[in-house]
């Protein structure tokens, strides 16, 4: 089952965004504070973004959070911009991944025929072969970190 995230769900999300950060490439990232995670994850839940979350078995698989922002070209506009698409290891040789997407995709293509948001973005995270181009979207940069 693939859904909205609600607080009820907020140990889950901390866990598995703790998974993602000790993950790949960002693992090296300086972390302030765990404050910061809960932070985010509350201001998606209480509108400042989208949390989409896969469940089988009564256990959260994965998820995709997102946050919206001003769009930088006109600032009466908004942008949906996730932040981490993460699914638990054990769980990726499953459709999980894929339904979060699809999920993703038809709660932004809503927000954007109603024209709350403007456009929405996905990123790929080095090493993941998935091909975003044939979900329709189109590569207009990479972001690099140091």
């Amino acid at each position: 089952m693939i859904r909205l995230a609600n607080k009820f769900d907020l140990p889950r999300l901390k866990e598995m965004l703790w998974n993602y950060h000790d993950s790949g490439n960002i693992k090296g990232l300086d972390v302030t504070s765990e404050d910061t995670g809960l932070r985010i994850l509350t201001t998606i839940l209480v509108g400042g973004g989208l949390g989409v979350v896969g469940i089988r078995d009564n256990k959260i698989q994965g998820m995709i959070l997102a946050v919206k922002t001003p769009w930088i070209w006109d600032n009466e506009k908004y942008i949906m911009g996730e932040v981490a698409y993460w699914v638990e290891p054990e769980y990726r040789k499953t459709r999980a991944g894929y339904l979060l997407l699809k999920k993703y995709i038809e709660l932004c293509d809503e927000m954007k025929e109603s024209g709350r948001i403007k456009n929405f973005t996905i990123s790929k995270m080095e090493g993941q072969t998935l091909d975003y181009s044939r979900f329709g979207f189109k590569p207009i940069e990479q972001t690099w970190s140091m």
